[in-house]
Formats: structure tokens, sequence, C-alpha cells
């Protein structure tokens, strides 16, 4: 095992069966999670709280360094926004994040590590679009107008102003971070058609609109992508077989019953002090330092004692996390590709918002996702169902109206997270920002939205992590 218990004498041999590690690595290679023990003391260097990608990450670097570590996961199950779901006949689907490509070195070798292939993104035919109550089809890889290059050039130039390391410090930190994205376009007078495109970039990236997104925080994550190729295109080159959630699942089999799952961990004692106590379902867990690899917005979850600094405390506060809603729906096979389309989709006001074509690569059943717009959801599960039906056959057919299965996912349902993705709103970034990655004590952070480099993705996620551990070893082994 790679933690030790404590001296105690409050433990029972029920409980010390419970913490077997062959017991609870048995139970993880079975299911994918491990049960959580009765009340139990541990000791450990680092306890890592939260089994995403970005903390298994650390929590497996740490460990292969040669120290003790726990993860502490509130669900009961690894994988943070990754989420696999059924979809009969042994599909399954990412309800999650799910992407990868582009210029995503870290997280594509770790999957090539895992064993976990990468499917390419099916492309070939045409784009179905409703426009105006309009249907159009056209070739995605049409170039963009005029005014359309002409907006996504000036944003990409400013971007390239604001540092990855400090967006904080940019030039017009304090100036753009008082815009929104979408009262800087307007006062811009910018062209209708680029101010659309604009904003199908961030609803379908951010899961947010234009008029809740800080334009310094728009500018610092189109440069941390690369710019708007990056963002629109080249990020989605391939989905992960056995879905993104797996990278979590093999991470947390090699890290066996140092994962621990339904373990909420509700404060956290002496973090300015030599050693750390976390108090969780387990028990109370001593350790020397700890990795807090959450989004900032789940971050008020958790006590601090003493209380964190005033504008650490105030980032957390502040932090937003973007509703969203997936939709994956199966069909006997991808009859739309028959009609030379791919399967990608866009509506302007509608519930569903995007499509793309998810099937499975043996060319079997065909899968189409669809997001959808949280504000034109309801709460009747039913209807809204109808409803997405509908606005499907408008853009692939009557067809696209018989699915052989339908399964959702709301991440404003999950009880453990504040939203799949983080678009800020003014005034945040540039006032508490400098706050995101700085260690506190022996507190560090991690979570990809702590990453300069994709922040928000699978790849910010690992290169997170692995920062995370690397401030952890620095700290622990100084030269």
């Amino acid at each position: 095992m790679r933690y030790r218990l404590l001296e105690t004498t409050s433990l029972t041999r029920r409980h010390l069966l419970c913490l077997s590690g062959a017991a609870l690595l048995a139970a993880l290679t079975r299911t994918g999670r491990a049960a959580v023990p009765g009340p139990c003391v541990l000791e450990v260097d680092v306890a890592v709280i939260g089994a995403g990608l970005s903390g298994l990450v650390a929590a497996r670097h740490l460990a292969d360094s040669g120290l003790k570590v726990v993860v502490l996961e509130a669900r009961e199950r690894v994988g943070g926004r990754t989420v696999n779901q059924p979809l009969g006949e042994g599909l399954e689907v990412d309800g999650g994040g799910q992407w990868v490509g582009g210029d995503q070195p870290m997280v594509m070798a770790l999957a090539g590590d895992l064993g976990v292939p990468l499917v390419p993104q099916y492309r070939a035919g045409q784009m179905a679009a409703l426009l105006g109550g309009e249907r159009y089809t056209f070739d995605a890889d049409e170039p963009a107008g005029d005014a359309v290059r002409a907006l996504h050039l000036r944003l990409q130039a400013m971007a390239e102003q604001v540092p990855l390391e400090a967006p904080w410090a940019a030039p017009h930190a304090e100036e753009w971070d008082r815009w929104s994205l979408a009262a800087w376009l307007r006062a811009e007078r910018a062209d209708a058609e680029a101010v659309e495109a604009v904003s199908t970039t961030v609803a379908t990236t951010l899961n947010s609109a234009p008029e809740r997104v800080s334009l310094l925080w728009f500018l610092f994550y189109l440069h941390s992508a690369g710019g708007f190729a990056a963002l629109d295109d080249q990020a989605q080159q391939f989905r992960l077989q056995g879905g993104a959630q797996r990278l979590s699942v093999n991470l947390a089999q090699q890290l066996g019953p140092s994962v621990l799952l339904g373990a909420p961990v509700r404060r956290i004692e002496g973090w300015d002090q030599e050693a750390v106590t976390l108090d969780c379902a387990l028990g109370r867990i001593g350790a020397r330092r700890v990795i807090v690899a959450m989004m900032p917005a789940d971050m008020p979850r958790i006590g601090f004692a003493p209380a964190l600094p005033k504008g650490r405390a105030a980032l957390q506060r502040g932090w937003t996390g973007g509703s969203g809603m997936k939709v994956h729906l199966s069909y006997a096979r991808p009859f739309w590709r028959e009609a030379q389309l791919s399967g990608a989709g866009f509506i302007d006001t509608a519930l569903v918002q995007m499509t793309f074509d998810s099937s499975p690569s043996d060319q079997g059943q065909g899968v189409l996702l669809a997001f959808l717009d949280p504000a034109r959801a309801g709460n009747n599960p039913r209807k809204r169902q109808a409803r997405v039906l509908k606005d499907l056959m408008r853009l692939f057919g009557e067809e696209a109206g018989r699915p052989l299965a339908y399964v959702e996912q709301d991440w404003n349902r999950e009880p453990w997270t504040a939203g799949c993705v983080s678009p800020l709103p003014p005034g945040l970034l540039s006032r508490h920002g400098r706050h995101l990655r700085a260690p506190l004590g022996n507190l560090h952070w991690a979570g990809s939205e702590t990453s300069p480099v994709w922040c928000g993705y699978l790849e910010g996620a690992v290169r997170a992590g692995r920062r995370a551990a690397e401030e952890v070893l620095a700290a622990l082994r100084p030269a």
C-alpha cells in the first residue's frame, strides 16, 4: 500500500480488513471504483483531493517518485468531468470532455501509455445548419468571409498580448477585464456575421454566451489554445476509444488502493503548518502536502483553517462553472453519411445548438452527439427529448427522429460539480487571477483551469497535474 495507518487503538479488525490493499485493488479492477472503508486515520506524504484526470496524473507521478499518496474523491467514480455513459448494444459514449487533437502532446502521449487508442473524428461530407429558419448545407472547410477573418485576426492579435503565465499582467488587463466580450463587440460595431461566428465559438467551447464572458478571459483562453483554428477545429481531431473516462479509470487501476471514492473532504486544517490535517468521510488524514485538483468554483465546499487569504477566497467565490448538457442518440447505421453529411450541424435559435458524429469506428451503429442550450432545456425530460428529436429531424431528416437509444448528461445536476467548463465573468481574472496557481503554505492547486496551455481541456488537466506534482516534489525534496 502507498499509505500507512497511524498508530491508534480505535481501529477494529474489520477496519483493517477494509483497508486491505488486495481487497480494494480487486474491487477497483472489477468495477473501476473502490469501496470506501469505514472510519480510519491515515498518514501520507501527499493527499490529492479529486480523482479527475488532473488529480490522478499528479498522484501517479508522485507515487512513481516513491511518495505515499492517497486520492480522495467525493463521487462514487473517478474521472471528474469525464464520464462514460452506456447507450445500449455495448456502446459507451462521452457525457463530458471527449476530444483531443492539435498541439496536445501530453494527453495523447498519456493515452498511448495507458493503452487507450485514438479514434479520428468523422469529418467527411457537408455540415448542416439552420439559420434564420432556413436549412443550409456547406463544406465545413469553406473559408470564412472577410469580416469573420478580420475579427478573428484582430482578436488573435489582442490575445497574443496576454501572457499565458500571468494574463492579469497584460498591458490592458484591467480595461479588458471590465468588458464582457459582447459589450466589446457592440462597442467596436463588429460585423453581424463575424459576431455570430465568435458567439458560436463561445457557445461550443465554453457553453456560455459572450454577455457572460470577460473579454480578458476570452483572450487568454484563445491564446491558451493557439487561436480560432485550434478552438474551432484542431481540438476536435480525435476521440478516445472506450471514452475519455478510460484515462482516469486506467490511472486509478495503477494507483490501486490509494484511490478512495465516496470520500468528500469537508475541512483542511493547518495548511500553514508543517503537517496538514484533512477531515473527510474516512476520518482525519494527515499529509505533508495537499494538492487540490478541483475546479475553483467547487472549492467553497471545503472549509479551511486558518481561513484562506482574501484574494484566494474571492477567486473561489467568484469563479463560475458553465452549465452544459449533452445528448447522445444511437441509430441502426449512420444514415446521414448516405446523404454526404458529416453529422456536424448547427442551429442558431433552438434547443439543439451543435451536433457531431460520434459513431463507433467499426462502421456499425450510428451515434449523433447534440449539445443543448441549457437556457432552453426546461425541466421536463420527456418534452425535452421530443424537442431534441424535432430539431435533429430539421437538420438530418425524418430518420433522425427514430433513435434506438437516447441518453442525456446534464452537468447542472451533478452534485459535486458546479459545471462542466469555466467561463469567467468580467472583473475576476485581473483582480484575483494571480492566486490561481500560486502554492499557499502546504497547498498546491491542479485542475485544467490552472493550466496556462489548453486551459479547460484534457491536455490542460494533464499539464496541471504534472506541474502540481513537480511543485510538491521540489518542496519535499529540496536540492
